[in-house]
C-alpha cells in the first residue's frame, strides 16, 4: 500500500512519540498509548489488513495501560514499544 504524505507525517509523528518515551522524554505510557491510537484514527488508513497488523502490536499495549496505567512495568512497555516503532518504520517506507 502506498502512504500518501499525510499518512507518512502521521508514522513520522507515532514513531517520535514512541522514540520520546523511550529517550525518558516523556514517562506518561498512559497517554502515549492513546496519542498512538488517535494518530492511527488521522492518519484516515483505509487498508483493513494494515489496520490489523498495527492492533496487533498495539493491543498489548493497551492491555498493559487498562492494568497497569502509568506504573507501568517500564521494561515490558520497552520491549512492547520496540515492536512498535519497528513494524512503524517498516510501513513508513511505502
Amino acid at each position: 500500500m502506498k502512504m500518501t504524505d499525510h499518512q507518512k507525517r502521521i508514522l513520522k509523528s507515532m514513531i517520535n512519540e514512541i522514540q520520546n518515551y523511550l529517550d525518558g522524554k516523556n514517562e506518561d505510557f498512559y497517554g502515549l498509548v492513546g496519542r498512538l491510537e488517535g494518530a492511527l484514527d488521522a492518519a484516515d488508513i483505509k487498508n483493513d489488513p494494515l489496520i490489523n497488523q498495527w492492533y496487533d502490536f498495539w493491543t498489548p499495549l493497551e492491555i498493559r495501560r487498562s492494568i497497569e496505567g502509568n506504573d507501568v512495568n517500564k521494561q515490558k512497555a520497552i520491549n512492547e514499544l520496540i515492536k512498535m516503532k519497528l513494524f512503524l518504520l517498516n510501513i513508513s517506507q511505502y
